[in-house]
């Protein structure tokens, strides 16, 4: 029973995988559908661009002599792989209730009910570790964490992030200024110096924030929508009743929301999302997060890709119990390659 109750359960984890976690979360919805979740490698440092060429340019006249130099604009940042395993487990009195029934379809209701607890333990850990386990202050989802990095790690200034070290200095260059995050304060934009931080201070969500906001991420953009602004459902309620008041509110297409676990709806061709998991703390409900999607990728090891183990009956192990366990297994991480072109406020009303 254990082999064909793990091959039910595993087929079904397998087909509503894509369904049941990447759907239920705007942020991974998206990455899945631009393609940048990626099965395979086996390391994660990626060199990452620091700098531009433009102090190499030069305006000549025809007899003067033409300038020649080479500029480092590049770094390698480095990612570790997080190792990430839920149990999936059921006792004897479950088999033995099964075993009774009259036809095998009462197995395939075992399999239906472990892939669907299954599937929910996944999809509420994905979005845990992407928000940082719903606090602004644990360390499980950093650098040295044990978890997948979260876009709190990426986006917090002055945090190591791929290993790379970044200080805020006032008046002054700090450390690694181009690998901050932006900054909603006016002024703050990539190639400046960040002396202090302001994405901690209190912001009202209005349309007209939101537009000063973009402003400092969207020199960086290939399309519109490549930002997408991702707020608690409070909050998107409140800028989707602005929007409605001013008659400017575009809902997301029937085709785009059928299926998904979240809202959206767009201000000037930029994508407005809800995140169900950031209701669930008066910390979380008050942050706001400005993404740029093209410079996010998850990676995941082919060898640990929502892996599932075979059923084992726990009773051949010493003072083992009446059960059988298996595990589902996922290794990889979310990393960003560019946090200057991506925001954090983190309180906001």
């Amino acid at each position: 029973m254990a082999t064909n109750l793990y091959n039910l359960t595993r087929d079904l984890i397998s087909k509503s995988l894509t369904n049941e976690v990447y759907l239920r979360t705007a942020f991974l919805d998206e990455l899945n559908k631009r393609k940048r979740i990626t099965v395979g490698g086996r390391q994660l440092h990626f060199p990452v661009i620091k700098d531009t060429l433009e102090s190499l340019a030069q305006g000549y006249t025809m007899k003067q002599p033409l300038t020649s130099s080479q500029k480092s604009i590049t770094e390698i940042a480095k990612w570790s792989w997080k190792y990430v395993q839920l149990p999936i487990e059921y006792d004897g009195d479950v088999e033995i209730q099964n075993l009774n029934a009259a036809s095998e379809e009462k197995i395939y209701d075992i399999a239906e009910m472990l892939s669907e607890q299954a599937l929910y333990g996944i999809n509420l850990i994905m979005q845990s570790m992407f928000f940082n386990g719903g606090s602004a202050t644990t360390t499980n989802y950093n650098d040295s964490g044990i978890y997948f990095q979260s876009v709190i790690n990426a986006l917090n200034h002055d945090e190591t992030y791929g290993e790379l070290t970044r200080t805020l200095a006032d008046k002054s260059a700090g450390t690694n200024d181009w690998w901050q995050s932006a900054d909603p304060k006016a002024g703050a934009w990539f190639g400046s110096t960040l002396e202090s931080s302001s994405q901690d201070t209190a912001a009202v969500l209005t349309i007209a924030n939101f537009r000063t906001w973009v402003i400092k991420v969207q020199r960086f953009i290939k399309k519109k929508s490549d930002i997408m602004l991702v707020l608690c459902p409070t909050l998107f309620n409140k800028l989707k009743a602005e929007c409605q008041a001013q008659m400017i509110y575009q809902g997301a297409k029937a085709e785009e929301t059928a299926n998904v676990g979240f809202n959206k709806m767009y201000i000037d061709g930029h994508q407005i999302v809800d995140a169900d998991y950031l209701e669930s703390n008066s910390t979380t409900r008050a942050w706001a997060f400005l993404l740029n999607l093209e410079t996010w990728e998850m990676h995941i090891n082919k060898a640990r890709n929502f892996k599932m183990t075979p059923f084992k009956w726990q009773g051949e192990n010493i003072n083992g119990t009446d059960t059988y366990l298996s595990r589902l297994l996922l290794c990889g991480n979310t990393i960003c390659k560019q946090p200057n072109a991506n925001m954090w406020l983190s309180s906001v009303t």
